[in-house]
């Protein structure tokens, strides 16, 4: 089974790795939602640890700030590209969607809690915030997914970016894993990896 998930990401990847369009910078790219929803789906199902941390459901958090136009627009966009995706399942498990206006750490540990997030998605516009991010999903062993490479490399766990006009998979390692998440070396082998 996990050699299918191997060979589809593989094949999904290839795929997407097309040049950027004419005028833009390769690297700078933006990989659209609904591609970026279908590979962390599919990265995600490399946790061997996603069945103890979620239980009957992935629950899917898109983190955004109130007020910042960018980010309202890029959490109602990501939401709605999970949301397409709500009747696949991960590992045998359904999805749920949700978006989480982003109000400090104790609102986003509330918000973890009370409804049993598993992984956050976070938008454009929390750059500064991170750090304070991140220390509420390492201690409640939810897995982040950054919108902009720069949060991956601030702490975050991984992101999917398009590169040198290739759609990448840029995994934080060590962060992945104080979110008690634990990626196979298949995925490891496929991603641009942070250590």
């Amino acid at each position: 089974m996990l050699a299918v998930f191997l060979f589809a990401l593989a094949v999904v990847a290839e795929a997407w790795g097309s040049a950027a369009p004419a005028g833009q910078a390769p690297a700078e790219a933006e990989v659209p939602s609904s591609r970026q929803a279908v590979i962390v789906l599919r990265a995600l199902a490399y946790d061997g640890n996603l069945r103890t941390r979620a239980g009957d459901t992935i629950d899917i958090g898109v983190l955004y700030k109130k007020g910042h136009g960018r980010s309202e627009q890029m959490a109602a966009t990501m939401a709605k590209a999970f949301g397409v995706l709500a009747s696949t399942q991960v590992a045998g498990l359904p999805i749920a969607v949700s978006r989480l206006a982003y109000g400090g750490t104790e609102a986003l540990d509330k918000s973890i809690g009370g409804v049993g997030i598993d992984m956050i998605y976070v938008c454009e516009g929390l750059d500064a915030e991170v750090g304070a991010i991140a220390e509420v999903t390492r201690r409640t062993k939810t897995l982040t997914v950054g919108s902009g490479r720069e949060q991956v490399r601030q702490g975050l766990s991984l992101g999917v970016f398009q590169v040198d006009a290739k759609t990448t998979i840029l995994l934080n390692l060590q962060s992945s894993r104080q979110e008690g998440v634990a990626f196979a070396a298949d995925l490891l082998r496929l991603a641009a990896v942070i250590r």
